[in-house]
């Protein structure tokens, strides 16, 4: 702290120009009211969907089965109304109880634009309503 007592310094004259001191530097603001919502239920958008192996979207050692890591995947990127975005990932299986053949079955073949709803889990994740 060479030749200082602590404290902050006032602007120095080379720091002045045209005799203005320099602004503040932003900082919080106080506000009455927070304008924002998140809806624990709506509609969402597909914007992006990547074709690989379960492997590739979750790392193997959180797939509980690892003859599973090699199967063929999808992961379908979605986008809410207020902006939030999540993804599913579904297996390539039509089986009766496949949460693909669920979505299907609902929506559609899943394509980018297409129109889905969703609902927040108990850890107020956005899930697809299937």
């Amino acid at each position: 702290m060479s030749g200082s007592k602590g404290g902050r310094a006032g602007p120095k004259a080379s720091d002045v120009i045209s005799g203005q001191p320099e602004p503040e530097a932003a900082g919080p603001e106080e506000i009455t009211e927070l304008n924002i919502s998140v809806s624990p239920r709506g509609k969402a958008k597909v914007v992006k969907i990547l074709k690989g192996k379960l492997g590739d979207f979750i790392p193997a050692a959180k797939i509980k089965n690892p003859q599973y890591v090699d199967r063929d995947a999808i992961q379908v990127y979605f986008e809410t109304e207020d902006g939030r975005r999540f993804r599913e990932t579904f297996t390539l299986s039509t089986a009766a109880n496949s949460k693909l053949r669920r979505f299907i079955t609902k929506y559609g073949p899943p394509k980018v634009g297409m129109e889905i709803e969703y609902q927040e889990d108990a850890r107020g994740f956005p899930r697809v309503v299937l």
